[in-house]
């Protein structure tokens, strides 16, 4: 009796003991290129708090700021083979991938900081054709939440821009989006990509004399140490991502997905009003850096970068999304 019965204690025991035991926590690892304060950062902190407290920490995020997953483009490969889950940055770092996201390369899209933040809304027409861009694509990523970052400046160590002229001749860095580039050749420029994380020995070598950033991203990287002249052209409000690897969310149960959906939806949203705040606040902090801080003629360089929009649009067959983003 005793060989036949001890097998079937053992097992009792040992369901027992399973059932007892807390599931154990899975760790989301979320990369971004920036360092804090920056509006991504917080973002970020606000979908960890979020999330962590939703779960009861069955599910906790380890944030990598400042690059330390690598650049944009490496942390997107990283994703798609699964050695990373978690990405807030530009769109552009996954235009390679998914092309229509260049349309946020268009200079002056949106008039102001309502209409971005109409366009970034979960349940608007740009979100979803977006979230259905990037499974089409068939990446490995699932689009979470579009977000801001910032007002996008024009910064250089070249000297003072005021004008399109001001950039004939200068070298610029620029992302990796050929359009990013048309933009700005238009006025003069003579373009070249680099990754974010490599534009400030790129400064201090005289690769590039020119780059345009968010405020935040000038301020917490210390760009302007090696290019203290920034100009308020104000070309761009941000458009940044939240993303998952695509595996990585399938694996989770339905409601742990709801909550992933709903924190970096919440988290999207505070990341745009923090690049508002951060502007306000970081630009005022410029002179006593020793930053330059110039107007510029911005009719001017509207004036020679938004006939680009329609040319690009009908190019690419993006007239559609386009006027829909007019249309907000």
């Amino acid at each position: 009796m005793t060989k036949i019965l001890f097998p079937r204690l053992a097992l009792a025991s040992a369901v027992s003991l399973l059932m007892a035991t807390p599931a154990l926590a899975e760790t989301l690892r979320l990369g971004t290129v920036v360092s804090a304060p920056h509006p991504w950062i917080d973002a970020a902190e606000a979908f960890k708090t979020e999330v962590e407290e939703a779960t009861d920490n069955r599910i906790t995020v380890q944030i990598f700021p400042g690059g330390q997953l690598g650049n944009d483009q490496t942390m997107v490969d990283e994703i798609r083979i699964g050695t990373t889950d978690m990405i807030i940055g530009g769109v552009m770092n996954v235009s390679p991938y998914v092309p229509d996201f260049e349309i946020f390369s268009l200079n002056y899209l949106f008039e102001d900081m309502d209409e971005f933040r109409v366009a970034t809304a979960p349940d608007s027409a740009v979100f979803s054709y977006f979230d259905d861009a990037m499974k089409d694509a068939g990446v490995g990523l699932k689009l979470l939440s579009l977000t801001g970052g910032g007002t996008r400046n024009l910064s250089s160590n070249t000297g003072p821009v005021t004008e399109p002229s001001d950039l004939d001749g200068v070298k610029m860095r620029v992302t990796g989006s050929r359009l990013d580039a048309e933009m700005w050749q238009t006025v003069g420029a003579l373009t070249t990509s680099l990754p974010w994380t490599e534009i400030y020995t790129g400064l201090q070598t005289g690769v590039v004399g020119a780059f345009e950033s968010t405020i935040s991203g000038y301020f917490s990287s210390r760009l302007y140490e090696v290019a203290p002249y920034h100009a308020k052209t104000e070309h761009q409000i941000m458009m940044s991502h939240i993303s998952i690897s695509e595996n990585r969310f399938n694996r989770f149960s339905e409601d742990d997905q709801a909550i992933i959906l709903e924190a970096a939806r919440h988290a999207g949203e505070y990341g745009t009003e923090k690049g508002v705040e951060y502007d306000a606040e970081f630009i005022q902090q410029f002179e006593d850096l020793g930053v330059t801080v110039t107007e510029v003629d911005k009719q001017a360089f509207i004036d020679q970068m938004v006939p680009l929009h329609d040319e690009f649009a009908e190019e690419r067959g993006l007239t559609d999304l386009l006027d829909t983003i007019r249309n907000l």
